[in-house]
């Protein structure tokens, strides 16, 4: 068909001297550099990290390979220098799904051990060829859930008031939670859950929204992708014999500017950078804190979950 198509301007070719063809003009996508950097500080310091990945708008093999050699450096204004070192890929993101190529650094963990809640952090990021990215974040302040230990019985079929005090300087909360036994749990009530353990994100919007109720309110952004009938199911709280991890992580601005991926985006329609010069990116800073619910209708070792409030 596409011969058949030609042929009507090749025989005006012959008394009108040929056809004009539209001009189209190929436009070359630049190749920047885009690093993801992100202080994540826990209850136990020796948890606390910093990670770092690299990679480019144009993915390819050999643009990864000069990303290996950039040197990145954090610091704090009493001197405290962290240098980030190559790592392997799985150290910055999740390998079992798909993923761009790029460059993964960490931090020495005992010089993490040193980072505070509150702390006034600089980064610069240096490439091979002499171009730079620069940034700073502020960690949150220190805050702490209150009246749940880290570790709680809760009976079936119960929900949670979760309350913590405010973080200074955080502009959001990230609540998740990772649920395990649900398959097990639910299957004599004819609901399928094939995640084990299941995963839900929420987000407490603003620094004093500092209430959020366990696990009903957890997995807004999950309810797109949740079976309904598990979704319902969660309102009125877990089945016997489950587990739950659950955390409140403050995160601050830089990260909540940039968040994005699935149905979780915060940061709007368009991501904000907080690192500049030759790329682009993200400096962000988180401060975690976590506790276990067991789900159990008996009485055991765990003091029993405070669910008074509601």
């Amino acid at each position: 068909m596409r011969g058949w198509l030609r042929l009507p301007c090749l025989a005006a070719a012959a008394t009108l001297g040929g056809c004009d063809l539209e001009e189209i003009t190929i436009v070359e996508v630049e190749d920047v550099v885009i690093a993801e950097v992100y202080v994540n500080l826990f209850q136990n310091p020796a948890e606390n990290e910093i990670r770092a990945f690299l990679h480019k708008t144009v993915a390819s093999g050999s643009a990864v390979d000069d990303l290996l050699s950039a040197r990145i450096v954090v610091s704090r204004s009493d001197g405290l220098t962290l240098e980030l070192l190559a790592a392997a890929n799985e150290g910055c993101i999740d390998l079992s799904e798909a993923a761009e190529p790029g460059a993964c650094f960490l931090a020495d963990p005992v010089q993490t051990l040193d980072l505070r809640p509150g702390d006034i952090l600089d980064i610069v990021v240096t490439f091979a060829d002499g171009g730079t990215l620069m940034g700073a974040a502020r960690l949150p302040s220190p805050f702490e859930i209150q009246r749940i230990p880290s570790a709680c019985r809760l009976d079936p079929d119960t929900l949670l008031p979760i309350y913590w005090s405010t973080s200074v300087g955080a502009w959001a909360y990230v609540n998740e939670t990772s649920i395990q036994g649900l398959p097990e749990a639910l299957v004599l009530e004819g609901i399928q859950v094939d995640d084990d353990p299941l995963t839900l994100l929420g987000l407490s919007i603003s620094n004093q929204d500092t209430l959020i109720v366990f696990p009903s309110e957890f997995g807004v952004f999950d309810r797109f992708d949740l079976d309904q009938d598990l979704s319902v199911r969660l309102q009125t709280g877990l089945p016997n014999s489950t587990i739950a991890e659950v955390s409140i992580t403050a995160v601050d601005g830089n990260y909540m500017n940039w968040a994005r991926g699935g149905n979780f985006n915060p940061s709007g329609q368009v991501r904000i950078p907080s690192l500049r010069g030759d790329g682009a990116g993200v400096f962000g800073a988180t401060l975690n804190r976590r506790f276990v619910v067991s789900i159990s209708d008996r009485a055991s070792v765990l003091p029993d979950c405070p669910i008074a409030g509601l």
